[in-house]
């Protein structure tokens, strides 16, 4: 990747800079890296091999260069360098402080929104020498032209804006000095007729404040997001949260087209006509982003083919020692072009954005080209351009709008709305996609857009790759998306298990995400990247096969089980549901002793009660529980009366029927499930995905649960070690669903399918002394919470000991030896499941 070739200080770099081509020319040609770098320590040169360029720095102005090193670090996997944001954030605060004024005038709306829009695409024209240059900027000149009060500027930009769309030879020869040499623009950027604004003296100067501002700094593919949410009260705080950044971008779409474009490139590097044909193809493709927001992936998707051809034109120069195809308008014979690109978005304004973000991506890849070949292409007017259309992506034919075929790549990153948290017309557009497709109504938003493309693998052939929130690839959801997709002969290429989409802005944006490359023809080996912290990075894993769970391992999909796979596997159920507005089950420490010490008889029934919260976090509650309960109790009670008589209104209040029903035992909670006798194992329906083991307990039956969480009556010593153990973790983490980032245990998923295995007599004493040792490391803490025992922060090393040696001994027990990784172990986990459910209905 890269050759490094450092001098002592004083040193002569460019006997160094011969030194290190020396070391070059001796290294197969295929072996060669795209760039090297030489320093005495105080200076610092970069020598890009594949682009025919240099730049030398000194070591404090390292900062301003960042960037140079994207070119060196390349698309296989490595992280490009994240250096643009602050800029942007910068730039997009300057918009907002734009609207900001315009909203004090009482300007809002669809007008506003183009009207900045222009203005940005002029800034940055100005500062990317697309106007004919003066000492100020054009655009700058024409904004101080006006009067300081702002009285006129409206009319002025109207006129501007109508010069921009009128080509030169139509122009009247009366226009004044200010708008004379804008040059003709047109692509629809300025043919839109708007009202004219009535600047104040503020609107005035926070744009003549913009004009001052560098905005040939910014990067299109963030500032498209951040100038979206520069126009939005609500968001503005947060601006710079949720935007993508390029580095995530490209985790999408390197194994899906980009990483093999550049292998392809290396392979003709010495052979021209190998690299125009490549160069001829690459204008080929054709790219769609189906949500695509102010057009960040494809953005990136055009910046990337760009650099490519740029290199192919560079190495061809040198190869054939020429200058090139120089066209008329300087175009070098470029192939790659804005036409290729299309996208479909909701929002008006965010298409909008998407449009001029190409453009201004365009204009920066020619400054580029300038660099090399000192020639810069003629791209006014505007002729071709990226084809972003307004629309429901769900309700518009995808066909329509970009050409389908094996060479269309499908990207994006749709809409995560979970199912309970889609909106009625969201719903309806899920149901006009899945078409009462059992599971339909329990499927994240996100997956309507895997169908849509899977669709069109199957008819076309195209390749997809989607980011996506990754409950689509957790509980019950893949065998729901799996039992559509897998009809129309999809399979996962690549794929990125959950890690964490963030960034280097001004907020965190904590959402837990994967990415599934689908095809119809997927390679033999598939890249599987898995994460061994949430927030780290990638690490590759060739797959055989890439489940619908992103785990290599069997093609099989884990649906709802009633009941273990197991006949001896004991029983897991729900906690009883209160079902009362808390009038029974809602009691806590302070209450329950005034009770105790008012009403001998309620002081019979006062039970305590353990919730998640509660098990987890030690917290002290209580309820009433009356099943069995004397009536004559219930009648003398002055406590039990009024808080039964409370249930009783509140059920037959509901709207539900079947809740109206219960009013008739309001006695009791709604749904009775509490263990009569004995022990029972307590597992919390949610935990703390930041937790290594999902802390579980025993109770007796005299203690109450509510239904959040899981009961196992009549439960083993045994049974808590293996649930407790690492082994049973890592299928939860895999199969389990999530709310939020915790992860939400079922019993009809994760429980009722994790494949037991038969244990011998020294397996089950093995784990049932080692689970002790579990329980009496916890017990050596009797004031802290289980929430304190298993933070990773704060676990005591005894705990964490015992638990090592627990996971040793089931592990063992399970035929695994210790020292597998955990997507070792949850492979053969998967092997089991398929074992022990082959030929069951």
């Amino acid at each position: 990747m890269l050759l490094i070739e450092h001098k002592s200080a004083g040193e002569d770099l460019d006997k160094a800079e011969e030194q290190a081509r020396d070391y070059l020319t001796s290294l197969d040609p295929s072996l060669r890296p795209p760039a090297f770098i030489v320093s005495d320590f105080k200076r610092i040169r970069i020598i890009e091999v594949f682009a025919g360029k240099s730049v030398e720095f000194a070591l404090e102005e390292l900062p301003n260069h960042l960037d140079r090193f994207s070119a060196i670090v390349g698309n296989n996997g490595i992280e490009v360098a994240k250096v643009q944001t602050q800029a942007d954030i910068k730039a997009a605060k300057l918009m907002s402080e734009l609207f900001i004024e315009f909203e004090k005038a009482n300007y809002s709306g669809h007008e506003v929104s183009v009207l900045l829009i222009r203005v940005l695409f002029l800034l940055f024209g100005e500062d990317t020498r697309m106007f004919k240059p003066t000492p100020r900027g054009l655009f700058t000149d024409f904004v101080e032209a006006t009067v300081p009060d702002g009285s006129g500027l409206g009319g002025r930009l109207q006129e501007l804006f109508q010069v921009l769309n009128t080509p030169s030879e139509k122009r009247p020869g009366t226009l004044p000095a200010y708008v004379k040499d804008f040059p003709y623009v047109n692509g629809g950027l300025f043919a839109e007729n708007i009202g004219i604004f009535s600047f104040t003296k503020e609107m005035r100067d926070a744009l003549l404040k913009a004009t001052s501002y560098d905005w040939s700094q910014i990067s299109p593919a963030i500032f498209g997001s951040l100038f979206q949410f520069a126009r939005d009260k609500e968001t503005r705080r947060e601006m710079g949260e949720h935007f993508t950044s390029e580095e995530f971008i490209l985790r999408s779409i390197n194994d899906l087209f980009l990483n093999d474009f550049n292998d392809r490139l290396l392979k003709a590097w010495d052979n021209p006509n190998a690299l125009k044909k490549l160069q001829i193809e690459l204008g080929t493709y054709n790219f769609l982003d189906p949500a695509c927001g102010s057009g960040n992936f494809l953005v990136v998707s055009y910046k990337k083919l760009r650099e490519i051809e740029l290199k192919i034109i560079a190495r061809t120069q040198e190869l054939t020692g020429s200058e090139g195809q120089l066209q008329v308008d300087g175009s070098m014979g470029l192939q790659v072009h804005l036409g290729q690109f299309h996208g479909i978005e909701l929002d008006d304004w965010s298409s909008s954005i998407a449009v001029v973000a190409m453009h201004l991506a365009d204009h920066q890849a020619n400054l580029a080209l300038e660099e090399i070949t000192g020639v810069i292409p003629t791209r006014f007017p505007l002729t071709d351009s990226a084809k972003i259309v307004q629309g429901n992506a769900l309700r518009l034919d995808w066909a329509d709008i970009c050409p389908m075929g094996e060479k269309t790549f499908i990207i994006g990153n749709p809409p995560f709305n979970g199912a309970r948290f889609q909106t009625a017309d969201q719903k309806a557009d899920t149901l006009h996609v899945w078409q009462n497709a059992k599971g339909s109504g329990e499927i994240d938003f996100v997956a309507n857009w895997h169908l849509v493309a899977s669709r069109l693998i199957h008819e076309h052939g195209v390749k997809v790759s989607f980011v996506s929130t990754n409950s689509i690839a957790q509980g019950e959801q893949p065998a729901i998306l799996w039992s559509q997709l897998r009809p129309l002969g999809v399979e996962i290429a690549f794929a990125h298990q959950t890690f964490q989409w963030q960034n280097e802005a001004l907020g965190q944006a904590a959402v837990h995400v994967v990415i599934m490359g689908l095809s119809a023809n997927p390679p033999k080996t598939k890249k599987l990247w898995t994460y061994p912290t949430i927030k780290g990075k990638p690490v590759l894993k060739n797959a055989k096969s890439i489940n619908g769970y992103l785990v290599d391992a069997p093609d099989i999909l884990i649906t709802s089980r009633s009941r273990p796979l197991s006949p001896t596997t004991p029983r897991m159920d729900f906690g009883s549901m209160p079902n009362d507005g808390g009038h029974l089950s809602d009691i806590d420490a302070e209450e329950a002793q005034r009770i105790k010490k008012v009403d001998p008889i309620a002081d019979k029934y006062l039970h305590r009660l353990v919730g998640s919260q509660e098990f987890i976090n030690n917290k002290e509650r209580y309820c009433l529980w009356l099943v069995g309960a004397n009536p004559s109790d219930i009648r003398q009670s002055k406590i039990i009366s009024e808080r039964v008589q409370a249930v009783k209104e509140l059920r037959l209040a509901s709207k539900r029927a079947a809740t109206q029903k219960l009013a008739n035992r309001p006695a009791e909670f709604g749904e009775v499930r509490q263990p009569e006798k004995g022990d029972y194992l307590l597992v919390p329906r949610v935990s703390s995905e930041r937790r290594d083991y999902v802390p579980i307990g025993f109770f007796d039956h005299l203690v109450i649960t509510n239904d959040s969480v899981l009961v196992i009556p009549d439960a083993q010593v045994s049974d808590f070690g293996i649930l407790s153990s690492r082994l049973f973790n890592v299928w939860l983490r895999a199969v389990s669903g999530r709310l939020k980032s915790d992860f939400r245990i079922s019993a009809t998923i994760t429980y009722n399918n994790f494949p037991f295995v038969a244990l011998t007599d020294g397996a089950v004493k093995d784990i049932s002394q080692t689970a002790q040792t579990v329980l009496d490391a916890r017990a050596e803490f009797p004031s802290s919470s289980l929430a304190d025992l298993y933070d990773p922060n704060s676990m005591p090393p005894s705990l964490r000991k015992a638990h090592e040696a627990l996971d040793k001994a089931v592990l063992t027990a399970f035929a695994m030896k210790p020292s597998l990784s955990d997507n070792e172990i949850l492979t053969r986990l998967f092997e089991l499941y398929e074992e022990q459910t082959a030929g069951l209905v």
